[in-house]
């Protein structure tokens, strides 16, 4: 076990340094919200390997280089496979939607029922879908994109590991876009 005496000093640490490491990450990731779970990431990593911490140089230059592996990391990962919201995906589709509509009120002079039916009808398929996954992976689905946890957060909520979470993840997207291609076509590229 760590001394308390340890951990505070990396805790005063962390938190007098936090703005550094967060413009670090940022500047590897480019991205506000990669940039803070590259940062959590990282913090949690130092906490369970404080012990290896040889004090061959300050502390806060060894977390800082703990959160670029962070990033780093988390930026080839990205490369690797991709992550794209639920939510992304909906207003991609929304914005989409828009436009076609402004095309059909340009012709026709209002707002088509038809798009606003099928809007909505996007929207019910995503919840149907969403509610038919087995609850590990709804629960993780929810969490992430209606909750906007991080991946951290999850893990420790749900007291797995953060792999375990973003398996989780990987193969409830699977897992709906499958049932959103069911039926003739995936419900969010209608035209």
């Amino acid at each position: 076990m760590l001394e308390p005496t340890k951990i505070d000093t990396l805790d005063t640490c962390a938190v007098a340094q936090r703005r550094q490491f967060l413009a670090a990450a940022r500047r590897v990731l480019r991205d506000p919200a990669a940039a803070q779970d590259a940062v959590q990431d990282a913090m949690l990593s130092a906490a369970r390997n404080l012990q290896r911490f040889r004090g061959e140089s300050q502390l806060s230059t060894w977390l800082g280089r703990i959160v670029v592996n962070a990033a780093l990391s988390r930026r080839r990962s990205r490369r690797r496979r991709p992550e794209e919201s639920l939510d992304a995906i909906v207003e991609r589709d929304a914005a989409g939607e828009r436009r076609r509509q402004t095309r059909a009120a340009l012709v026709s002079g209002g707002p088509s029922q038809e798009q606003t039916l099928l809007r909505r009808e996007v929207g019910a398929r995503l919840r149907n879908a969403i509610e038919r996954l087995p609850t590990d992976y709804r629960t993780v689905v929810i969490m992430r994109h209606y909750e906007d946890h991080h991946i951290a957060e999850i893990a420790a909520r749900l007291q797995i590991t953060a792999n375990a979470v973003k398996l989780r993840l990987l193969r409830a997207h699977r897992a709906l876009r499958s049932q959103l291609m069911e039926g003739g076509g995936c419900a969010l590229s209608m035209p």
